[in-house]
């Protein structure tokens, strides 16, 4: 007697719960590669531009001018981008925006040597921000697209293990090549990001989940992902809790480059290796943050914020090189824990075949008092001293700890496991 369908697909699913998740998702292991070298890009790039402004003549205000105009960049085209990966395929708009980065980070990094204005640096920085957006939309399109919803968890720590690599390497790397001459890390950073190309080309096709998901792409309309959210009770509460902490934690990635350098006192290379040392937090989050997920999903959230507000406040009252290692390890704790729930959250509640969109709106939504939150830092900057600008960082993420509570009981049951 023939086994029925049912039997059938059981039986192939278990075949395919027996493989590892490369062998059931070969896209994973070409994207992990392209998402690496692209972040590593980026890390360099990010390092160089913000070392760069700290050498102006008005350092703050060079400083808060590049964050605020880059960050409208990000927010802006991450949007756009994120619903542009719904309806055309991710992975052309990653190797085009790959492609385009590439170019442009080397000629960013030639202009800014040569003309190194105020206006040239507001413009190169916006348009560098658009270009490294299409990689990072498509890429958060592509994985709940490919993998079963039960195995985003274990891909997701797959992925995660490319932000403390990166750190390590990026930063550290950055540090050294500033020092023997910005333009060398810039031409690095285009480099890295040109074989980041490389990894995506592939003679047979991506293959995807049984969703509909092409099917629907062409009726995912451009405000999808905004209606999405708004409809959504926990999302709402997400973009909440992330815009209060975004707000205050970008009080401390505008100005704690130049507090460093003029307060601390360290040297490009100090920065450097205290910020791949730190990465030791970030490996620490990627070990317990999968675990507390899955049973401890209350505790985890509160912890987040109050880690990343104890690290800022760390870092700004020791005045000792293992007092910036030892908050910047408590910061990437923290925010290696909020990064994996907020990521869970949204591929578990928001529709595979507008995932994009989603991710864009979410992106915009809890991102778009960032800008206003960099000018202010760099006025504060300014007239009072970047101290006082980290100070009000680590009380407003402090904050976000009440609204993490909220979150956190609306949303415990998407999280646990099927």
């Amino acid at each position: 007697m023939k086994a029925g369908w049912p039997t059938l697909v059981k039986e192939y699913s278990d075949k395919q719960g027996k493989k590892s998740v490369m062998r059931r998702y070969p896209l994973v292991w070409r994207l992990w590669i392209s998402r690496f070298c692209t972040a590593n890009a980026q890390g360099i790039g990010k390092f160089a531009i913000q070392w760069l402004a700290t050498t102006f003549p008005n350092p703050a205000f060079a400083l808060g001018c590049a964050n605020t105009f880059g960050s409208l960049g990000t927010i802006l085209s991450g949007y756009i981008f994120g619903w542009l990966s719904d309806n055309f395929s991710p992975v052309v708009l990653m190797v085009s925006g790959n492609l385009v980065g590439a170019i442009f980070t080397v000629f960013i990094g030639f202009m800014l040597q040569s003309h190194p204005s105020i206006a040239s640096l507001i413009s190169l920085v916006f348009l560098w921000n658009v270009f490294t957006a299409i990689t990072t939309a498509a890429s958060r399109t592509l994985v709940p697209q490919t993998v079963d919803k039960g195995d985003l968890p274990k891909v997701n720590g797959w992925m995660g293990v490319i932000s403390p690599i990166q750190q390590f390497l990026s930063k550290g790397f950055a540090g050294v090549l500033i020092a023997t001459g910005l333009f060398h890390a810039f031409l690095a950073a285009g480099i890295v990001m040109l074989l980041s190309v490389l990894s995506l080309f592939h003679r047979r096709p991506y293959p995807q989940r049984p969703t509909g998901v092409r099917a629907h792409r062409k009726k995912t309309v451009f405000l999808s992902g905004i209606h999405i959210v708004w409809s959504s009770s926990p999302l709402r509460r997400m973009v909440i809790y992330t815009s209060i902490q975004n707000f205050g934690f970008s009080f401390f990635l505008g100005e704690y480059v130049l507090f460093l350098k003029h307060v601390r006192h360290f040297s490009v290379v100090d920065i450097g290796v205290g910020l791949s040392t730190a990465t030791i937090g970030t490996v620490a989050s990627l070990v317990i943050g999968p675990r507390m997920l899955r049973t401890r999903v209350k505790p985890l959230m509160l912890l987040s914020p109050l880690l990343i507000s104890a690290g800022i406040a760390v870092i700004s009252l020791v005045a000792s090189m293992s007092g910036f290692i030892g908050g910047l390890t408590l910061l990437e704790l923290g925010s290696g824990f909020a990064n994996q729930t907020v990521a869970l959250i949204r591929q578990r509640i928001a529709p595979i075949e507008s995932m994009g969109a989603t991710t864009g709106a979410l992106n915009l939504l809890h991102s778009v008092l960032v800008p206003v939150a960099l000018g202010l830092a760099a006025l504060i900057a300014i007239h009072y001293g970047t101290a006082v600008t980290l100070t009000i960082a680590w009380v407003l993420v402090l904050l976000s700890t009440v609204f993490a509570w909220r979150l956190s009981a609306s949303v415990s049951d998407y999280l646990k496991p099927d």
